[in-house]
């Protein structure tokens, strides 16, 4: 529709150099003055159409333009929310921010407006060559020898300039991308004194863009008045060559105004496709960098057929299990266990050994190189990830809140949840006495990340909210490592309440909170090296000997049996 108002909108500009022809050939040189008021009236009645058409024009490409930008939004943040955790691990959140934000408007622009300008300058141009022609031949052949240089330049430019384009799109990202890490980060960098550095950081990403953006702006100062100028040579020319033909009476003077007022229009279309040259190639690489994150395959598929979860025990078995982060070094070596179901099993090993890796492996965050991992019998592979997330509770070691109140936040799993299920949680976790302290106590906005909160209470609150989902199977990353000894009692308290009946999996160097298992798995270099109880493996095992005198499981906090 915008370009038919656009088609419209040309014909009617395309209308006038006819009119001012009929004016001084008719009118002034042929002295028909009567034909002057029509020719007026019709002067006014097409700028009034060209008017109200500009404007529909106007209202209709913006419609495209923000619906494009709508729907490329959707689609982009509905393709990250499917990505996996692989995927995060390699893509920054500041490109992602830039690939969703300003390459998304480029692209918006040019898809809302710039096919349009095409369109009407493609349709100007043709219309006006077509009329030159028919004015003249002879005139219209000697104004179109620029043609070919112009198209020339235009694919030199094209090709130049598209590297460009696509490199200053990225240092774009770059820039975000320090941005975000210094907003975020903002507390490390004050806590060690490094605000000077971070800008000096900083600068230097935003000097880089700086100069690829001049790199950019330099291409388009020499080849947009490039194409500007050369249409003025074939004005030139027709001045001299259509006033020769004007002396001779070859051409009327009403035909040669005609003719010049075509060319100078012709004009406009080509600055305007100079112009859009650019913006197309902006468009181009925004494009590039936005289909990066669209073409993007998760690295966990949902099954074609997925079988029904059906409520179990939450037993867990790994099976043969290998996993690589990269594809070439195994992280997991031929895991082969099984956590029968309601017991609690202690995850322990030196830091890198693959503890947090094997239980990220049980909700399919990452997909296993080989082997089976299945709860119940049924391998995770073949359940929905909805299903198969919804029946396992994660408290991981640095919590996140969302920008809510405590209550959303502690529902985010159960958002249909009631005030006093919501409270329950609350209590088993141990989190009300702060909370009805807050100002609004459970509708008490949290702030970003919740750091308006101290880090045992965002803990108690992650913890609240895994409860309230009410899994068969709980995980706990360093869960109450943010948390003080008597807070952590109180805390182990309630969990053996909430793990009573319910399959759970602690990862801790903590002594206190490992004795909350039934049972502890020694990891080491992602195998399993022992299994058994606290008394068993320290008497059988070196290594476990070595992390627990070397203090890593803390035995300086445990102040008694919880």
């Amino acid at each position: 529709m915008s370009a038919i108002f656009g088609a419209g909108l040309m014909a009617c500009t395309l209308s006038l150099p006819y009119i001012s022809r009929l004016v001084i050939d008719q009118v002034i040189r042929g002295h028909q003055h009567d034909k002057l008021a029509p020719l007026l009236w019709i002067t006014f009645g097409l700028i009034l159409v060209r008017f109200v058409l500009n404007q529909c024009r106007r209202i209709w490409a913006g419609r495209i333009s923000l619906g494009v930008e709508y729907d490329l939004r959707d689609a982009v943040f509905g393709h990250i929310q499917r990505l996996s955790f692989a995927f995060f691990d390699r893509m920054p959140v500041g490109q992602l921010m830039s690939r969703a934000t300003n390459d998304l408007q480029v692209v918006r622009f040019f898809l809302g407006y710039g096919v349009v300008f095409v369109f009407m300058n493609t349709f100007q141009l043709v219309v006006i060559c077509v009329v030159l022609f028919w004015i003249n031949t002879t005139l219209a052949a000697v104004s179109l020898l620029v043609g070919p240089a112009l198209l020339a330049v235009a694919i030199k430019y094209s090709r130049t300039s598209s590297p460009v384009r696509i490199d200053v799109q990225q240092k774009a990202g770059e820039v975000a991308q320090a941005a975000e890490e210094s907003v975020v980060g903002i507390r490390v960098i004050k806590a060690f004194g490094r605000e000077q550095y971070r800008t000096s950081q900083f600068s230097d990403v935003s000097t880089r863009a700086f100069r690829r953006n001049m790199d950019a702006a330099r291409l388009e100062s020499f080849y947009s008045p490039l194409l500007s100028l050369l249409p003025v040579f074939g004005l030139a020319v027709i001045l001299a060559y259509g006033g020769t033909m004007v002396i001779h009476h070859t051409l009327t003077l009403g035909q040669f105004v005609q003719f010049y007022l075509y060319l100078a229009l012709l004009m406009g279309p080509f600055q305007v496709i100079a112009a859009l040259l650019g913006n197309g190639q902006r468009a181009v690489a925004g494009g590039r960098r936005i289909f990066e994150i669209l073409d993007a395959v998760p690295d966990v598929q949902e099954p074609d057929d997925p079988q029904p979860f059906t409520p179990g025990p939450g037993e867990i078995t790994f099976e043969g299990v290998h996993f690589s982060y990269d594809g070439l070094h195994d992280v997991l070596n031929g895991i082969d266990v099984t956590i029968a179901a309601g017991t609690t099993v202690a995850l322990i090993g030196m830091t890198g050994a693959g503890k947090s890796t094997l239980t990220e492996l049980i909700p399919r965050y990452y997909e296993v190189s080989r082997g089976t991992v299945s709860i119940d019998g049924i391998d995770v592979r073949r359940l929905a990830l909805n299903d198969l997330r919804r029946e396992i509770g994660v408290v991981s070691q640095e919590p996140f809140l969302f920008s809510s109140t405590v209550r959303e936040n502690i529902a985010y799993g159960r958002p249909d949840a009631s005030d006093d299920q919501v409270r329950n949680a609350a209590e088993l976790a141990r989190a009300t006495a702060f909370i009805d302290e807050l100002p609004n106590g459970y509708d008490t906005v949290v702030g970003e990340r919740g750091y308006t909160l101290s880090g045992g209470q965002r803990q108690r609150l992650a913890i609240a909210r895994a409860v309230l989902t009410d899994p068969r199977i709980l995980i706990l990353d360093e869960a109450t490592a943010s948390v003080d000894a008597s807070t952590e009692r109180d805390i182990q308290a309630a969990l053996r309440a909430v793990m009573a009946g319910r399959t759970t999996i602690i990862i801790a160097h903590r002594l206190s909170t490992i004795r909350l298992a039934d049972e502890l798995i020694l990891i080491d270099h992602g195998a399993i090296a022992a299994r058994g109880q606290h008394q068993e493996l320290y008497a059988q095992s070196d290594l476990y000997r070595t992390i627990h005198d070397s203090g890593l499981a803390r035995p300086d906090l445990v102040l008694g049996d919880v």
